[in-house]
């Protein structure tokens, strides 16, 4: 499950491109790709240049420049910033693709212990906090109490155990107080302690290894997450 935030001008042609990477390897019978991907209005003018919130089951195509994978829902505008998404997403995912083991990747930017994940439209604000952070940021973002929270929620409603891994394809996650939140839903996590490239991981790599074994645990696709970006 790719939580894919790319309503962000510098960001959005880059997160697209990694949708494109995932579906240089596609979904099998035994490893299924979802995401849920929201561009930015103004952007990236790319592949048709549609700018709402999208749900996608990842299918094998070489094209790195348009998608070829199966386009399941249309949400139109979905602030990405909200954990109530993040959870809305969850389900959506566990509950249409049934899984013996669940994997969560989060894309955007991240700022450490505050959190990440930013949605620009000023609609979709929340202002009711008068914390310094909160007045000081431009837009929304999923502060990093809201993520454990929707984490929490997301395994109550769907039912699973934990996720076997969690993934921050963001700068600057890997940081204690992030992992004592993730902590307690699931078993592994990786996140990056530095600044990351626009394109964030090598997905094609880490996505190939579970694809061509299904069974690898956990902890090797972590492994490789790692060494692959690297």
């Amino acid at each position: 499950m790719n939580y894919q935030d790319a309503d962000d001008r510098i960001l959005e042609q880059d997160i697209f491109i990694d949708l494109n990477e995932m579906e240089r390897i596609g979904s099998t019978d035994d490893v299924r790709i979802v995401t849920q991907i929201d561009r930015f209005r103004g952007g990236y003018s790319g592949d048709g240049d549609w700018h709402s919130t999208r749900r996608y089951l990842i299918i094998q195509d070489d094209d790195l420049n348009s998608l070829g994978s199966e386009l399941v829902e249309d949400l139109g505008e979905v602030n990405m910033a909200s954990g109530d998404s993040l959870v809305d997403f969850v389900t959506w995912a566990v509950s249409t693709y049934p899984s013996d083991r669940y994997v969560l990747i989060l894309s955007d930017h991240g700022m450490g212990w505050p959190g990440g994940w930013s949605d620009p439209s000023p609609a979709q604000r929340d202002r009711s906090s008068n914390a310094p952070l909160t007045s000081a940021l431009k837009d929304d973002i999923i502060y990093l109490n809201e993520l454990e929270a929707a984490l929490a929620a997301a395994i109550q409603t769907t039912g699973i155990e934990k996720f076997d891994l969690i993934g921050l394809d963001a700068c600057l996650m890997s940081q204690m107080e992030v992992y004592t939140a993730l902590a307690p839903y699931t078993h592994y996590a990786v996140a990056s302690e530095e600044t990351e490239p626009g394109l964030g991981w090598a997905y094609s790599a880490f996505l190939s290894l579970m694809v061509y074994n299904p069974d690898v645990s956990a902890e090797e696709v972590a492994k490789n997450i790692v060494e692959s970006y690297i």
